[in-house]
């Protein structure tokens, strides 16, 4: 016996059984930028300290840099989405913690930093 399936049936059946949600990603690798910035100058034997800093291209104000907590890291890139409009505003209240959506949403943006911004 065969199913038909439409292909809207078959896109829905393979999101759903995603770990993560290949638009969130898309979207973030497209738009990051990374740049090293050195703080100070050369004085004596001492480096200059380090940063990196990580921006998202037509979205100012969004960056982070290598200083900052992780979580603060996870709280810019869920502003970002939703002023970008991929995530509704009040998906954090409207959303229960066990809500699977929820959770693909979330692994997706720990994937995308443990991905691109801890190497």
């Amino acid at each position: 016996m065969k199913i038909k399936l439409t292909e809207n049936e078959k896109n829905q059946i393979s999101s759903q059984h995603e770990e993560f949600d290949s638009r969130i990603l898309n979207f973030l690798m497209r738009r990051i930028s990374v740049e090293k910035r050195k703080l100070g100058g050369n004085f004596g034997d001492f480096e200059p300290f380090t940063t990196i800093e990580y921006n998202f291209n037509g979205f100012p104000g969004h960056g982070f840099n290598s200083y900052q907590s992780k979580s603060y890291w996870e709280r810019r890139v869920i502003e970002l989405l939703e002023e970008a409009e991929i995530i509704p505003e009040d998906w954090v209240g409207d959303l229960k913690v066990e809500n699977p959506e929820r959770q693909k949403i979330i692994r997706t943006i720990r994937k995308f930093i443990k991905n691109v911004v801890i190497k």
